[in-house]
């Protein structure tokens, strides 16, 4: 059963200056709230698992975390991944499969029944993250822009976005440009975009029919890399994006059954976290029964409370 649950963060971009000291602060402070609700407070671990995004295995920055999670963890076993991986392994509890994620940035993960994984996405929002929430919220104020400039077709994307930001259209970029708003604060503009074309708006239907092909091609690109006997695979949506419902979910549907016949979209089972305790079972040759999926279920649930959780500890 979950035990205790922490949050702590950012951590991610582990190599850049200062990048270790925020991981390891994240980290620690994750860890006492999780295990500052027990008693006694465990001071060993069978096991422990980490996803950050930006990272894969064997590489200087999963290495850099490794040594950070050593230094604040004793555990008998400790193992690092990128956070695709872990979501696929909540999303479908470690079984085979594609994970497509759409939060503030966009990837495709999956692992296929040989254990050969394969990725697509993920590079940033300078050079990726396609479908994603940012490219949503960019790609609403840059209609909403050609619309009052009258270069584009109108949209109620011109009175929406202003509302969601808290400032004027047209202060939007510079804002971003200089560093009053960031990358979160565009992507969430994704909402009112996904509002606007669940109305009707043309223009922002568009855009989220557009944001839908882009992922359904990263789901595609994963499978066709990877091999499925029975010709069908599960590709569990994770993300902020999604929980804007059928608006986005029917055209998903019907680009991957136009790109990838045999995928199937599904809910996610587990949060991510999640994911990194299955992870974290795996290491310590712990079996998933059914009963302890069960109680893993109804326990987080019971720990959560409806909030986003990035780290939780598991006895």
């Amino acid at each position: 059963m979950v035990l205790g649950v922490g949050y702590g963060g950012p951590s991610n971009h582990i190599l850049a200056p200062g990048g270790r000291d925020r991981a390891r602060a994240a980290l620690a402070e994750a860890l006492d709230q999780a295990t500052g609700q027990l008693s006694p407070r465990p001071t060993e671990f069978r096991a422990a698992h980490l996803g950050m995004t930006g990272i894969n295995r064997d590489t200087p920055q999963a290495r850099a975390l490794l040594d950070v999670a050593r230094e604040l963890l004793s555990a008998q076993t400790i193992g690092v991944s990128n956070d695709a991986e872990v979501a696929l392994a909540g999303a479908l509890a470690c079984r085979p499969g594609v994970v497509l994620i759409a939060g503030t940035g966009s990837v495709a993960f999956g692992r296929d029944g040989t254990g050969k994984d394969a990725r697509a996405g993920g590079w940033g929002y300078l050079f990726g993250d396609e479908g994603s929430a940012f490219a949503l919220g960019r790609d609403g104020v840059r209609a909403a822009l050609a619309a009052r400039d009258g270069t584009g077709p109108p949209t109620a994307l011109v009175d929406l976005l202003p509302k969601a930001a808290g400032m004027d259209l047209q202060d939007i970029p510079l804002a971003f440009y200089e560093g009053r708003l960031g990358r979160p604060h565009i992507a969430a503009l994704a909402p009112a975009v996904t509002l606007a074309a669940a109305e009707g708006d043309h223009v922002a239907r568009k855009l989220v029919e557009e944001a839908a092909e882009a992922l359904a091609r990263l789901a595609t690109a994963v499978i066709g890399r990877l091999t499925w006997p029975e010709a069908t695979m599960a590709v569990a949506t994770v993300g902020g994006v999604f929980r804007a419902g059928p608006v986005v979910l029917a055209p998903l549907r019907r680009a991957l059954s136009a790109q990838a016949g045999g995928a199937i979209l599904v809910p996610p089972r587990f949060a991510p976290a999640l994911g990194a305790v299955l992870l974290a079972f795996q290491l310590a040759g712990v079996e998933f029964t059914p009963t302890r999926l069960a109680l893993l279920a109804a326990t987080w649930e019971m720990r959560t409370a409806g909030r986003g959780p990035r780290d939780v500890v598991f006895r």
